[in-house]
Formats: structure tokens, C-alpha cells, sequence
């Protein structure tokens, strides 16, 4: 899926409404009821979204490029540090204010990349002014386990028996 960055030629062809400054994106056509939305976190392009109102908490995912996988991930060299074998898990945080308390109050929505978006995160319509951030975690496998344990051991040994030849 191509990066927000590299959309505004392509979309100012086909919606010539759309405007991409360092300020604000906004996406919603003129004379279109719209809200601002902030959006934080590991996706392709954050900032501020002026969207359609109603738009879901999935479709400002789109609009941002989606969750951005290498963020998430601790990289030396390129490659990941845990392995090729974990499975991402996506957070995604709506910040919400409560009109009644005079409080806020933040949804939770947890799903992982190889499963479908959770149906009420689908559907959840967005307000003016609301965060939504996302998070990318990523926890070992059971094989990842196994390697670690499996290299300590090793370890352990070869410094065991250094020791004993050495004494």
C-alpha cells in the first residue's frame, strides 16, 4: 500500500479537494459535514485528518497508510532482533471525550495482523477531536523460546567445561 506521502499527486487528480499540508490533511470535500481527527503512533503518516463524518475507526486507519509493522519492531541491522517468527499484535486506542463528566474516557481495541479488524472497531464512528493511537507489540513464539533456551544452555556448557580444563 503506497504511504500518504506518495498520494497527493495521484489524489489531488481524482478529488482535487484533498490538500496535504504540514498542518492538516484533510480529505473530506468541500460542503461535506467533516471532523478532525488526530491520529499517533506506529502508522505510515500521523497528524491531523479532516474525514467525512462517520468515518470509522478503520477507515482513518486506511487513510494513514495502516499500521506501520517496522515501527513496532526493534531493528539492529535490519533484521529483527526477536526473529522472523513473532506474530504483531496491533493496539489501537481511541481518546474520547465524556460531554456529561466533563472527563475522558479511552476505547481499547487489540487484534492481530492475521486476523480480521474486531467487528465494533469496524464500525465505531469518529468524533471531532478525537486520538486515536496505535501501538505495535510483538511477543515471541514458542520457538523463539526454545532458540534462547536452547543457546544458553550452550553457553553454560562451553563456559563449564573451559573452567574445568582450565582447573
Amino acid at each position: 500500500m503506497a504511504t500518504l506521502a506518495a498520494i497527493p499527486a495521484k489524489a489531488q487528480e481524482q478529488a482535487p479537494y484533498a490538500r496535504f499540508s504540514p498542518d492538516i490533511v484533510r480529505l473530506a470535500p468541500p460542503g461535506v459535514l467533516a471532523d478532525t481527527v488526530n491520529v499517533w503512533g506506529a502508522v505510515s503518516q500521523r497528524g491531523r485528518f479532516m474525514v467525512p463524518r462517520g468515518t470509522s475507526v478503520s477507515e482513518i486507519l486506511s487513510y494513514t497508510g495502516g499500521p506501520d509493522i517496522s515501527s513496532g519492531r526493534r531493528s539492529r541491522g535490519g533484521t529483527n532482533v526477536l526473529g522472523y517468527f513473532t506474530t504483531p499484535q496491533v493496539d489501537v486506542y481511541l481518546n474520547r471525550k465524556d460531554e456529561n463528566e466533563n472527563g475522558e474516557y479511552v476505547e481499547r481495541w487489540t487484534y492481530r495482523l492475521s486476523e480480521p479488524f474486531p467487528p465494533d472497531m469496524r464500525n465505531y464512528p469518529l468524533r471531532n477531536g478525537e486520538y486515536v493511537t496505535v501501538y505495535i507489540r510483538e511477543r515471541p513464539t514458542t520457538l523463539q523460546y526454545i532458540l534462547f533456551g536452547v543457546s544458553t544452555l550452550g553457553s553454560l556448557a562451553g563456559g563449564y567445561f573451559l573452567l574445568e580444563r582450565i582447573l
